[in-house]
């Protein structure tokens, strides 16, 4: 049985190959600016500009492929926006749990149900644009 995340990944990967998807991209990469530069910084090194008030430096995005051996690991990122902190091995983190922010966002703006035009619930939606978008600020290698 497929799991529910590869399933997504498979929608969504289907419908970034439309041409739409630059569109993806850029909603993906509004989203990082908006929720993720600030503590990874706008170029995604983990310099961003409140690094001195965490605990802990956050991770370098521009890297994540390189640390997995070449590829980049998308269930994984996925997994750590949608449950970040929750996810196993994980461990201890500031990182807030974004599916939650996300789908309390849209629950607030287009009721329980809010759907994107993908077909996907919005709130998934919206942690495949950006998980999309981290791939495309991938070091080379």
């Amino acid at each position: 049985m497929i799991s529910t995340t590869k399933s997504l990944f498979a929608a969504a990967a289907m419908a970034l190959a439309l041409p739409g998807a630059s569109l993806a991209q850029d909603i993906g990469r509004d989203s990082f600016m908006a929720n993720c530069a600030v503590c990874h910084g706008a170029d995604g090194t983990g310099n961003g500009p409140i690094l001195d008030l965490l605990k802990s430096a956050p991770s370098d995005l521009t890297g994540l492929a390189e640390r997995n051996g070449g590829r980049f690991p998308f269930e994984q990122i996925y997994d750590t926006i949608a449950d970040a902190g929750q996810a196993a091995g994980h461990g201890t983190t500031e990182m807030p749990i974004w599916g939650n922010r996300f789908n309390a966002d849209i629950i607030a703006q287009e009721g329980e149900f809010g759907m994107g035009t993908s077909g996907l619930p919005t709130a998934q939606a919206r942690i495949l644009e950006l998980v999309f978008f981290l791939a495309t600020i991938q070091a080379p290698g």
